[in-house]
């Protein structure tokens, strides 16, 4: 068998040996022997050591500390004893260069080869430094940014990114969307994801999630997809902006203008009319006539001034609820029957053909604000005799319970349009029509209705079918809640996908 050639000497300076093919080399060499003297000097190694190093001297004292290898080498040891020194990174002292060093033994000695790696280097030193500033943006910024791989898997995220699920940058980092997300939020994740992956580009979004603390946030995300040098995409990024507060104006925006469009109508009409007619009625009265036309133009008058009078209130109790914050109530000591009683009497003088039936049970009294109550309960029988017909009765129920009290008004008739219920209390909503209707139909009865109901703490239900009829529920707590202050700011983002 072919025996293994021996390594070469580091003695072997010229001629056609091993050692002399170092000197074309872009790379520099340097060679000792057992005794650490210098043996060899490549062309590139006297080229950054200078004419203060020749053959001869001794390595440990002249050229050791430029190139770091008293960490690496036992130097008091023979140079013919040392294991190969692993390649490590060493900057030169000066010219901003920077060697892979590395160093074996030889026949005879020790042969140290450093490697130029400066652009290297440098190209490392500069992508760190840019990871570095893209670090300071991404903890400096309040959006949520994030890369994922292609199995789903956080690899990067931010501190808001991070906080916006409720965690930190480590609880979240190799986790995919159903470890971190609720199954309804996941799907809707990975949906835009593999849209995203499909398009092949960027994509913008909004979309709703629940907040560590169980709110509502809306979500502006934009994802686009990660590509290497050959184009492959291997994961994806995302940028997620919490505009909870720009919808939050939006819609306070909407709101007003819708309010005032409504409030313009209103004066333009509902209040305009019934003025004209008490001017034109002024004037028959100032013209005289006889007293029983005085007297129907009198009382003509009068029911046009409670119209105004109600929508006066009506819209004072909308803007409080709307604008301000909730309607403003003065609980006192209450017993809901004889609330329930008066109203059904005002009700009969009102009404005296139809038929206003009161039923109590139990313990019914609390402390609630008579009035707002009463106007609650006047909404809900003048809707009932609006909207029952004029031969079945109107039914005023309330019972007690251990801690709460229950109010139900009935009619029979017609029931509400399943399409109109889940908006029923909403402003400017109104039920269904029919030729018979009492003059006051503003859609803002119920919803001031829902408003009085929530500030004493209370629930309002409604349930309308052909055969049962329609019955409106309100649920009281035996004492009202103490008064809110100003209502809340609107919602500002934590600092999300």
């Amino acid at each position: 068998p072919r025996s293994r050639p021996s390594a070469p000497s580091p003695t072997e300076a010229s001629g056609p040996g091993p050692l002399a093919l170092l000197e074309g080399l872009p790379e520099a060499f340097l060679g000792v022997d057992a005794g650490w003297r210098i043996t060899f000097l490549s062309r590139r190694m006297r080229e950054l050591l200078g004419a203060r190093v020749q053959p001869g001297d001794d390595l440990r004292k002249k050229v050791a500390d430029v190139l770091g290898l008293g960490q690496h080498l036992r130097l008091d040891a023979p140079a013919t004893g040392q294991s190969a020194a692993e390649p490590y990174e060493h900057r030169w002292h000066e010219g901003g260069l920077c060697f892979e060093v590395s160093a074996r033994p030889v026949e005879g000695g020790l042969l140290v080869h450093c490697r130029d790696i400066s652009r290297e280097f440098q190209a490392r030193h500069e992508l760190q430094r840019v990871g570095e500033l893209f670090q300071a943006v991404m903890e400096g910024t309040t959006d949520a940014i994030y890369i994922k791989d292609m199995e789903g898997r956080y690899q990067v995220i931010n501190s808001a990114g991070a906080r916006a699920l409720g965690r930190t940058v480590a609880e979240v980092r190799g986790r995919t969307d159903a470890e971190l997300f609720p199954p309804d939020e996941t799907k809707v994740n990975l949906r835009h994801d593999r849209d995203v992956l499909k398009a092949g580009h960027p994509l913008t979004y909004e979309d709703e999630q629940k907040d560590p603390h169980g709110d509502t946030r809306v979500w502006l995300s934009t994802k686009g997809p990660l590509r290497d040098p050959e184009g492959n995409v291997f994961g994806l990024f995302g940028i997620s902006r919490d505009i909870t507060q720009r919808r939050w104006a939006e819609e306070e925006v909407r709101r007003h203008s819708e309010f005032q469009e409504h409030l313009m109508g209103i004066i333009s009409h509902d209040i305009r009319s019934p003025l004209g007619a008490i001017m034109n009625w002024s004037r028959v009265l100032a013209a005289g006539g006889p007293a029983e036309e005085t007297a129907r133009t009198s009382r003509r008058i009068a029911t046009a001034a409670v119209r105004i009078e109600r929508l006066t209130r009506l819209l004072l109790d909308f803007t409080r609820a709307r604008l301000v914050g909730g309607v403003v109530i003065e609980p006192r000591g209450t017993d809901a029957q004889e609330l329930l009683t008066k109203v059904a009497h005002e009700f009969r003088v009102a009404y005296p053909q139809r038929d206003i039936v009161v039923d109590a049970k139990g313990n019914t009294q609390g402390q609630w604000d008579p009035d707002r109550l009463a106007q609650v309960v006047s909404n809900l029988v003048e809707n009932a005799l609006k909207y029952g017909p004029a031969d079945a009765p109107v039914r005023l129920a309330t019972r007690g319970l251990r801690n709460k009290v229950v109010v139900t008004v009935h009619n029979q008739g017609r029931p509400i349009p399943e399409a109109t219920l889940p908006h029923l209390f909403e402003p400017f909503r109104q039920g269904p029509q029919q030729t018979r209707t009492l003059k006051m139909s503003y859609g803002l009865g119920l919803y001031i209705v829902r408003e009085i109901v929530h500030a004493h703490g209370g629930t309002i239900e409604v349930t309308s079918t052909e055969d049962d009829g329609t019955t409106f529920t309100v649920t009281l707590p035996r004492r009202a809640p103490p008064r809110k202050g100003p209502p809340p700011e609107p919602p500002h983002p934590p600092s999300h996908h």
